[in-house]
């Protein structure tokens, strides 16, 4: 049923949380689950969340994270650590990011030409000449 909610979908935040290694663990499940179902250019962006119980209970440090998302995603992937508790962190450069990112591919594809037709009730005027 996962499919049902990102069919079509540019973007995907995958979310773990510092203090949990099983759900760090649990990123690579839906990595999988992503490039079986989605395109290659789709935008995968990491948001490690509870910063603010990073001092007490991190389970997962930062370095740990980038290598394995660099291995697994590429050296471009971004990854952010943010606490949605205190509003701390970039969680409004993750949005700016992720934007940023589907303009500068959406400027860069080749323009489509619209069609030139003639509308079906239209038919060709014909020619008034007598020859041929």
């Amino acid at each position: 049923m996962a499919p049902m909610y990102y069919r079509g979908a540019q973007a995907a935040l995958l979310v773990y949380d510092i203090t949990s290694r099983e759900s760090f663990e649990e990123l690579h499940s839906w990595i999988e689950e992503l490039k079986r179902n989605m395109t290659e250019d789709l935008v995968i962006v990491v948001v490690a969340n509870k910063l603010d119980l990073a001092l007490q209970q991190r389970e997962v440090s930062i370095e740990e994270a980038q290598k394995y998302i660099a291995r697994v995603l590429g050296p471009d992937t971004q990854l952010y650590e943010v606490s949605a508790k205190d509003d701390n962190g970039t969680i409004e450069d993750i949005f700016l990011h992720i934007t940023r990112v589907l303009v500068d591919r959406k400027q860069y594809l080749p323009k489509k030409r619209q069609p030139t037709y003639l509308p079906m009730e239209e038919e060709p005027v014909a020619s008034n000449s007598s020859c041929c």
